[in-house]
């Protein structure tokens, strides 16, 4: 009996052995046959055109991004195209961050920002951090790194959470924070049409593209995480209405709860920067309406209605300086010099968004602002 149950083991262990051979084989093959499926239905579905969607998905933390790593097309109003625009492994625009700068060996300027600071309207090239980078790079010997951290869309709000999520991380010597009228709007939902997070590890496929077009029942809103839904659920139907009261004519009753929120959470942004040591400098971009009708003004009315559209016009323009230079921030208002420039400082196929002159305009403000402030000292 012994005898026979020691002979039965390695015949027991070697139909073990083969059973495991064989249902490796069939997974393998299981394997084989969903990634020919795979291929062949991804294959058939870019033929059909999908596979361009999926280049943006939604960060609850923060709200809309890029994919890393894509080459991504820009369009102006009426699907006219404009210019592509590179993003790096960090989702974001320009080239990745230059480790020489880091730390006490040169100079790291992040910029904040939405589509102003991203560069909507301009070439990789002709931004305004990569022209800064040029600027600041003349005038020292020391490497130097700008970093675009622009998001279109985004507000004060979420510009503080992609601090603390992408800027914060890079130790940054300067923290320039490019904000815009439309800061004031008190986002309640993220962006629709954008993908869930756990859309992107097939981001750039049809399939993922098909789904999001086709398949997808559940809401195209997606939920901000620390976000006052409640309170913003109130104030966005009457933003949404009435934008251009808001933000052309911020001293207004009704506009004031936007400009309250907005300036919390900018300071709370400022004093973050400060304490985590770096230099905050805020870049305050007008609008091509409030440009318009200043200038109109200044020519056309005498000075004392000129000066009354202008207290009132660009009344959110003060209110943001006020915050900032009481907490001893720099600020470079951007509405004086475009006023001034010979040239139209807004684009041609984008009207509302700087030109490459209107960019250029804007560095040269900056740079005498972060000289005056002793950054370039560094």
């Amino acid at each position: 009996m012994l005898q026979w149950a020691a002979a039965a083991r390695p015949v027991g262990a070697a139909y073990t052995c083969l059973a495991v051979k064989r249902l490796l084989a069939r997974l393998l093959l299981v394997l084989v046959v969903l990634a020919v499926l795979f291929g062949a239905t991804e294959a058939v579905l870019r033929a059909q055109g999908y596979g361009a969607i999926p280049s943006i998905w939604f960060d609850p933390r923060m709200g809309t991004r890029f994919h890393p790593d894509q080459t991504r097309d820009i369009y102006a109003a009426g699907n006219r195209f404009m210019h592509t625009a590179q993003i790096n492994g960090l989702g974001l625009r320009g080239d990745e961050p230059d480790a020489a700068a880091a730390g006490d060996a040169g100079l790291r300027v992040v910029c904040l920002g939405d589509s102003f600071t991203f560069g909507w309207g301009v070439e990789d090239g002709e931004t305004y951090p990569v022209q800064l980078e040029a600027a600041l790079a003349a005038r020292t010997d020391a490497p130097v790194d700008v970093v675009n951290c622009g998001l279109p869309g985004y507000n004060t709000w979420q510009e503080a959470r992609a601090y603390e999520a992408i800027a914060r991380p890079l130790d940054p010597d300067v923290v320039v924070i490019g904000w815009y009228l439309n800061d004031l709007d008190p986002l309640s939902f993220g962006t629709t049409g954008t993908l869930a997070p756990l859309d992107h590890p097939l981001a750039g496929t049809a399939i993922l593209d098909y789904w999001v077009r086709k398949l997808r029942t559940g809401p195209r809103h997606f939920e901000f995480e620390g976000l006052d839904r409640e309170r913003a659920d109130e104030l966005k139907p009457f933003y949404d209405a009435n934008r251009p009261l808001v933000e052309h004519n911020s001293g207004h009753a009704d506009a004031r709860p936007y400009v309250e929120r907005n300036l919390r959470d900018l300071g709370a942004l400022l004093d973050a920067i400060e304490a985590d040591g770096s230099l905050p400098i805020v870049m305050v971009f007008p609008s091509a309406a409030q440009v318009d009708a200043l200038v109109a003004s200044r020519v056309n009315d005498p000075p004392e209605a000129y000066e009354e559209a202008r207290a009132t016009i660009a009344r959110i323009q003060a209110d943001v300086t006020e915050l900032a230079r009481s907490r001893d921030v720099a600020v470079v208002d951007l509405l004086e010099p475009y006023m001034d420039s010979e040239v139209r400082p807004y684009g041609e196929l984008d009207t509302s968004h700087p030109s490459v002159h209107g960019y250029a305009v804007a560095v040269s403000a900056l740079v005498d602002a972060l000289d005056e402030a002793g950054a370039l000292a560094r």
